[in-house]
């Protein structure tokens, strides 16, 4: 918990701590070798420079909301000449402008413009404590003038100040009437001095991120307080000389984030750190100084702030009975985000810079247009009134109470509330031209579909679209727009609603955040993104990948995740294990955005197929292995940021797949009889308990500073509200002490059987049967079959052979053909389940002879006798089908248990068309990666003229059918990300298939929208489903009237629109559908 100090007890919490970032930016910060070798500089007394604290500058704001200071200067305010003895440098040599020198006790002044905006000066002192942690020097920060005989000084200013743009230096008069652009360069005699480091922006914020875009590259995080993050110790710091650091105007103007959904974590985590009682809102200046520091420090520059009970602009006023006062005063998370430089907006669902719980307070009647408009008219100029004089964005419109749609809404009325608005703008702040008055209506859930209906938003006003609440556009500006407000998005990695809530932990794609944004950007709907973080904490990564794609877009191209990571890890853990990290981290995004851990349940994966169950448990148990192993490698100093980012997550998820396995394990085990069930059973509750032991770790560290981050409740969560305490899922136990006794097994009946077999692609088990021995769930016989094997297929199958009663036994394999190959072959099976075995059968193919002359496929048979020394026996008949070999030239995938799985990464052709081609995205998607059609634009290609991707593969002639003839069709399954529709109006997501010389099909994905469905202007009708488990599968059917002929075939996929991201293709010859549900599908065939 961090403690109180006395600005903690002045105005409810302010500590200004400073943060860092901007990865990927030009390098000019230089760490010299060891600098004692240098000659100190005998001119004056050698001393530590001190430096108020920069919370002191916020207190100072906030105690005088009326006032104007003079701003900032060591040892206090004014301006005049220093007594002190200026610092003088160490003799540069060849280490370039020199910053800090802990050996010569030296750091560089700080010379800043009094006039200039007082966010600067904040930023100014944190800049300078920045150089502290990484030197141990602070420098002095001055107000205008530095002592006589200062030779040389950092120089910090807006290109409209005195300081520096009255130098006259080209590059900063290019920065005048520039948004957020900054230049850093060392500049020789300016200002009376032999050498200055210029810091220029084009205006306040602009300053600001050039000094922290140079603390980050010393080494300090934007997380250092959100994660602990260690800043690495350098004895001498400093700026490459000939270096210039320097941004244009940001890709997107305003860029931020949305504290949400903050009951019970960070309301919680604030009332304790910051020693709040009730009923006081615990989220104020504590927790917002914090916040918009990290902003700022990634670049960012806007935030709409926490909202469930919160009302930012009142709370913190003093005010009798928790009123508000008559008069539109501003309150201090106000002030505070106008005195750092933060751009402040409402929800999408808050008009005019008030909260929804301030009319819950003060609000008088309906929250109804229609029947209290002159009390809604006087209560939004009230909030307008306030915001006046402060970076505001107001939103614009209605939606009803509660975050619902408004009552008797039409377009019409919509149309009429956005004018009253407006008006009151206009009156405001008085001028006809609202142009400088930011403004967004958010076309959230149903409001879009007012808009697909004509719905007229005001040329001022940007049109701010949101995603699906799961990360999928619903719509972009329509392309060309020359709509004045511009376009914006709003996005989510925290979730509140349909299908469930994803509160707890990061689950978002990167790469499909890169891909989403990478359509908003091309389309033109870049005036304004915002992302949903909830608590902050566990959304750390996200919100810091949304940011850098919004600030400079161009500067993280296709397949620049692993680059942003790689530097990500390099800068908070060092470099020595930077690769791995990133790797982790990146895999960890696979994995967990396939399937939302609230949405895990203990029949999502297949126990039968595939060894879809084992796969996802051995690889969650890996990478938590390898993130274990890191945390053991990494320097102490690194430890703690590590175990909140990397660790933690990464723990908790593979915890949390143990669990759901282990139950559905104890109930597949339960219905065939099996002891080993309550192992599972055991399983399930030590991963349940294990949950909460990590949670405490967690909530534990660091002296409790983090307590209550991880209470957010997420096991076995069924509703769309999380229930208030994580509960266990239904498990099943089964006697221990009473055999299996089944009813006929054709040569025991009603005798014990203490070992129990189940095979591969069967839920059932012997000897005797369950009901899902077979489709008439009795009378199933006892010699069940495995499915046909082939040199192409899986390498091995599988029967488990466990304890079926109270009684030890020993077994032994035994198979009728020398090429079936068993391991093991015997064993012996304790009677509580310890000892269950797997037992893998696989095929010697050598000892297999090819196709007789005139044959394309060879079959063959054996059979495996079980017998245990309890009398429990079966006999498992093998099948297996030997193909000809293709040819040596052959190049692609080739068939195998019936069927062809493609990576759509794995393809053989790429053809491009009229500019236009697929581009691999690694990352994306649920197994790999996925492929999309660049550039993005509006294009629609007509189907059989874009660009294709051909994908050859091998069929041998086997249908791959068991259980029925073949008529004749093959089915092709197209797997896709779960897009829809989001050009506003215009063409619909397409794409088209084609299989060998056959007509190509043309393929439309997402059903249309139009006013006679349910889902007009809202979600496809398919979409939780879709959402569920993040994809989408389109099945086009083809002829292919002769399976039984081997050869060469060809999928085409042709290119129409942008937008349809393939993950993987599936060609069905029957072994698919034979063997039924997988979550994640067959592994991928065979490549030759």
């Amino acid at each position: 918990m961090v403690k109180p100090t006395l600005l903690t007890t002045v105005l409810g919490g302010i500590l200004l701590v400073p943060s860092v970032l901007a990865l990927g930016q030009s390098r000019c910060i230089a760490f010299p070798g060891n600098d004692r070798s240098l000659v100190p500089n005998s001119d004056g007394p050698q001393r530590r420079g001190i430096v108020e604290d920069a919370g002191h500058l916020v207190l100072d704001a906030l105690e005088a909301l009326s006032e104007t200071t003079n701003g900032y200067i060591a040892g206090g305010h004014g301006g005049g000449q220093h007594p002190e003895h200026p610092p003088h440098p160490p003799h540069r040599g060849s280490h370039g402008f020199i910053l800090a020198s802990s050996a010569h006790h030296y750091a560089a002044p700080i010379l800043l413009d009094s006039s200039d905006d007082y966010a600067i000066h904040i930023a100014a002192g944190s800049f300078a404590k920045d150089i502290e942690r990484v030197t141990g020097v602070r420098p002095r920060v001055y107000n205008d003038t530095l002592p006589k005989g200062t030779t040389t000084a950092v120089l910090v200013g807006s290109a409209g100040s005195g300081l520096v743009g009255g130098i006259g230096l080209e590059h900063v008069r290019e920065l005048e009437g520039k948004w957020e652009a900054f230049d850093a360069r060392v500049v020789q005699r300016v200002r009376g001095l032999e050498e200055a480091l210029v810091i220029s922006g084009s205006d306040r914020r602009g300053t600001i991120f050039g000094m922290y875009d140079l603390s980050e590259q010393m080494g300090v995080s934007p997380w250092y307080f959100w994660d602990d993050v260690h800043t690495p110790h350098h004895p001498l710091l400093a700026f490459v000389t000939d270096a210039i650091c320097a941004h244009g105007e940001p890709t997107v103007k305003y860029r931020g984030i949305f504290i949400n959904d903050e009951i019970p974590v960070l309301w919680n985590w604030a009332r304790e750190t910051f020693n709040v009682s009730y009923p006081e809102n615990p989220i104020q200046v504590g927790v917002y100084e914090r916040v918009y520091e990290t902003i700022l420090r990634m670049k960012g520059n806007y935030l709409w702030p926490a909202m469930w009970v919160s009302m930012f602009d009142v709370d913190g006023l003093d005010w009798p009975n928790h009123g508000l006062p008559k008069s539109p005063i501003p309150g201090p998370n106000q002030v505070l985000a106008q005195q750092m430089g933060i751009v402040v907006g409402q929800s999408h669902h808050e008009p005019m810079a008030r909260n929804k719980p301030e009319w819950d307070l003060e609000g008088s009647g309906d929250w109804d247009w229609r029947t209290n408009q002159d009390k809604m008219r006087d209560w939004w100029t009230y909030g307008a009134a306030r915001a006046k004089g402060m970076e505001t964005t107001f939103t614009m419109g209605m939606r009803g109470d509660g975050d619902r749609p408004l009552v008797g809404a039409s377009k019409e009325l919509l149309e009429e509330i956005a004018g009253a608005q407006q008006d009151i703008l206009r009156e405001v702040f008085e001028t006809n031209d609202l142009s400088d008055v930011p403004q967004l209506w958010c076309l959230y859930k149903e409001v879009q579909s007012y808009y697909l209906d004509g719905l007229q938003v005001p040329e001022e006003v940007t049109i701010m679209m949101a995603d699906d609440n799961w990360g999928n556009l619903m719509g972009v500006l329509p392309w060309g727009s020359e709509h004045k407000g511009g376009g914006g998005i709003y996005y989510h990695a925290d979730y509140v609603g349909k299908p469930t809530q994803y509160k707890w932990i990061n689950t978002i794609s990167l790469a499909k955040t890169w891909e989403q944004m990478q359509i908003a950007r091309a389309f033109k709907t870049d005036r304004i993104w915002i992302i949903n973080v909830g608590d902050i904490k566990h959304h750390e990564l996200p919100a810091e990948w949304f940011l850098h794609l919004a600030y400079d877009f161009d500067a993280w191209p296709i397949n620049s995740v692993d680059k942003f990571l790689r530097l990500w890890a390099a800068r908070e853990f060092g470099k020595a294990h930077s690769e791995e990290i990133a790797d982790i981290v990146a895999q960890y995004s696979l994995y967990v955005s396939r399937f939302k851990p609230e949405l895990y349940n203990s029949t999502a994966f297949s126990y039968v197929n595939y060894e879809e169950a084992e796969r996802i448990e051995e690889a969650w148990n890996d990478l938590f292995t390898r993130a274990e192993r890191v945390y053991h490698k990494l320097e102490k100093a690194h430890r703690p940021a590590y175990f909140e980012y990397v660790y933690t997550p990464v723990a908790l998820v593979t915890q949390a797949n143990r669990m759901y396995l282990s139950v559905g394990r104890a109930n597949h085990h339960a219905t065939q009889a099996r002891t080993s069930a309550n192992r599972y059973a055991e399983k399930a509750v030590k991963a349940f308990q294990q949950d909460y032991n990590l949670t405490q770790m967690f909530h534990e560290m660091l002296h409790g500073k983090w307590n209550h981050m991880l209470e957010q409740p997420h096991l076995n969560q069924p509703y769309v509200l999380h229930q208030l305490r994580n509960t266990m899922p239904p498990v099943s136990y089964i006697q221990e002490n009473q055999p299996a006794i089944p009813r006929w097994d054709g040569t025991r009946p009603g005798q014990p059987s203490y070992v129990r077999y189940t095979i591969e692609n069967s839920y059932g088990a012997y000897p005797g049967h369950n009901y899902l021995n077979c489709d008439d769930h009795y009378g199933c016989g006892n010699t069940p079959s495995l499915y046909r094997m082939d040199p192409y297929g899986a390498p091995r199958r599988w029967v488990d052979v466990g304890a079926g009663g109270p009684m030890d036994s020993t077994w032994t394999a035994t198979p009728n053909a020398s090429w079936v190959k068993i391991h093991p072959d015997h064993g012996k099976i304790m009677r509580d389940g310890t000892t269950d075995t797997r037992v893998y059968i696989s095929v010697d193919w050598d000892q297999i002879p090819n196709p007789s002359e005139g044959e394309d496929l060879h079959h063959a048979n054996a059979t495996i006798d079980f017998s245990a020394s309890d009398g429990s026996n079966i006999t498992v008949f093998v099948p297996i089908t030997k193909p000809r070999a293709p040819p040596s030239d052959f190049k692609g995938h080739v068939q195998g248990d019936g069927y062809i799985v493609m990576e759509a990464g794995h393809f053989t052709h790429n053809s491009t068309a009229e500019g236009y081609s697929f581009e691999e995205i690694e990352w994306y998607g649920r197994t790999l990666s996925g492929v999309e059609m660049y550039p993005t634009t509006a294009q629609n290609f007509t189907l059989g003229t874009g660009p294709s991707l051909s994908y050859d593969f091998w069929t041998t002639g086997e249908s791959g059918l068991l259980t029925k003839e073949w008529d004749g069709h093959v089915d092709v399954t197209v797997q896709i990300g779960p897009t829809f529709n989001f050009m506003m109006g215009g063409e619909e997501l397409a794409f088209g298939l084609q299989l060998d010389d056959w007509e190509p099909v043309e393929i439309h994905p997402v059903a249309p929208m139009n006013k006679d469905t349910a889902n007009w202007g809202t979600v496809p009708e398919d979409w939780d489903p879709i959402v569920r488990v993040e994809v989408r599968n389109v099945t086009a059917s083809f002829n292919l009237p002769d399976p039984a002929s081997p050869g060469k075939h060809t999928i085409k996929l042709w290119g129409m629109t942008a937008g349809v991201v393939v993950e993987r293709i599936w060609v069905d010859l029957g072994g698919i559908l034979e063997r039924g549900y997988s979550f994640l599908g067959p592994p991928e065939s065979k490549r030759v």
